[in-house]
């Protein structure tokens, strides 16, 4: 079963997509980059950052081809 959202996000094995462009995520990049994490958290910052990479890296293909 798959759930369609508002922003073109799908569950259930499709190609996941969101509504951020690259400019949102790198600000989002940049934020975490700026903040002082420390402890347990420091793991999860690292975790969520390298999948923002990524994304970003996604994105930024897209929106090349979408020009």
């Amino acid at each position: 079963m798959s759930v369609d959202f508002k922003g073109g996000f799908k569950v259930g094995g499709a190609v996941h997509h969101h509504s951020l462009n690259t400019e949102q995520i790198q600000f989002i990049l940049e934020l975490l980059g700026s903040t002082d994490f420390t402890g347990k958290d420091v793991q999860v910052v690292f975790t969520i950052a390298f999948a923002l990479q990524e994304e970003y890296k996604r994105v930024k293909e897209l929106e090349k081809i979408k020009k």
